[in-house]
């Protein structure tokens, strides 16, 4: 039986994490050691995706918490460790556009969970046959879709890697239950192994392992899936426009505004998404009124937004100067003025408005 017990949350709604929690991680652990072979943990650490992509020097402390975790008593003295080698994955680029990965994986989400893969109408891999496994795999994704009862999913969705460790489905699934249970840094590693036994067969594997790296600070393996998604899936706009949104971290503008650019044309309705991240990157290119033009398609949708601000002040100025605008100049200041944290602007904003 699989008792649906919701999460406690605080007042500010976060989820509480508990000791249930870090059983279902440590099973994945060991569900992980038995696919990569043998009892070696330097083996499964070199194989383990995420942690490898980012460099980590922690082998012993991975080591470590790899034989605590067999003891029921020290759960939470063995999980602490591996949690700080988690932490330790390079912050972002601290450049203030990281609204727009906010903005980018709300809509994921929303869009996600009602394609006909979240309704459980096919997998990429092969499902256990018999029918509570058919049965509960069903019960999990509702879990998702209703974004509700995340622990009992967790535990479905663990129950049935146990069954098969290849049904990459239910790797990818125990992934999003971690990050609907705010464990995106372990979500990760899980995205990771489903997209690499899928065979890049799956446009919401790499999708949510390109956007929860970016999230976590590991634009390069985000990038890389953003580009990979534009080479099987070459008919989504989705890989294009998050080459967009990676450009703004690389700092390869062009080369952003060039897919941003073939994301716009793929989109089948106006995406105002698509759109402030094009004025942005318009912007950084120093296309400056082709950048006005833009800002002003989406200005009621992010008027408030200190980043969007600081840049269409920014357009306007320089387009201002170069026709002797004074009051395109003056409409600038008045933007400008709207930024409610300017410390937290680019510095090629601040630079242009030091004066005030």
């Amino acid at each position: 039986m699989i008792f649906c017990v919701k999460y406690r949350r605080n007042k500010s709604q976060r989820v509480q994490l508990n000791v249930i929690d870090l059983q279902f991680f440590i099973k994945i652990i060991e569900i992980l050691r038995k696919l990569f072979g043998g009892t070696d943990n330097m083996h499964i650490f070199e194989r383990y995706g995420e942690i490898r992509s980012a460099n980590f020097p922690h082998q012993v402390v991975l080591q470590n918490f790899l034989t605590q975790a067999s003891s029921q008593r020290k759960l939470r003295k063995a999980a602490g460790p591996l949690y700080d080698i988690f932490n330790k994955i390079p912050s972002m680029k601290r450049i203030l556009f990281i609204f727009l990965i906010l903005f980018s994986f709300t809509k994921i989400y929303s869009q996600q969970t009602q394609t006909d893969y979240y309704l459980g109408k096919r997998t990429y891999c092969k499902k256990p046959p018999d029918e509570r496994s058919v049965k509960i795999y069903d019960l999990g994704l509702r879990c998702i879709r209703a974004n509700e009862y995340i622990g009992a999913a967790s535990k479905i969705f663990i129950e049935l890697i146990e069954k098969d460790n290849n049904f990459c489905d239910a790797i990818f699934l125990a992934g999003v239950t971690f990050r609907l249970s705010n464990m995106e840094k372990e979500a990760v590693p899980l995205y990771y192994l489903a997209d690499s036994l899928a065979q890049n067969r799956s446009i919401e594997f790499k999708q949510n392992l390109a956007t929860s790296s970016l999230r976590i600070g590991n634009v390069k393996l985000s990038r890389q899936k953003y580009e990979e998604m534009t080479k099987y899936f070459p008919e989504s706009p989705e890989g294009f426009y998050g080459i967009g949104l990676t450009s703004l971290f690389v700092e390869d503008y062009a080369n952003g505004l060039e897919n941003i650019n073939i994301a716009e044309k793929k989109y089948y309705s106006t995406n105002k998404d698509c759109q402030s991240l094009k004025a942005v990157l318009l912007t950084m290119n120093e296309k400056y009124e082709d950048a006005i033009s833009y800002f002003q398609k989406v200005e009621s949708n992010f008027k408030k937004d200190d980043n969007f601000l600081g840049c269409y002040a920014l357009s306007l100025k320089q387009v201002g100067m170069k026709k002797s605008d004074d009051e395109m100049i003056n409409k600038s200041k008045k933007y400008y003025e709207k930024v409610q944290n300017k410390n937290g602007l680019p510095e090629i904003v601040k630079k242009a408005f030091k004066e005030l």
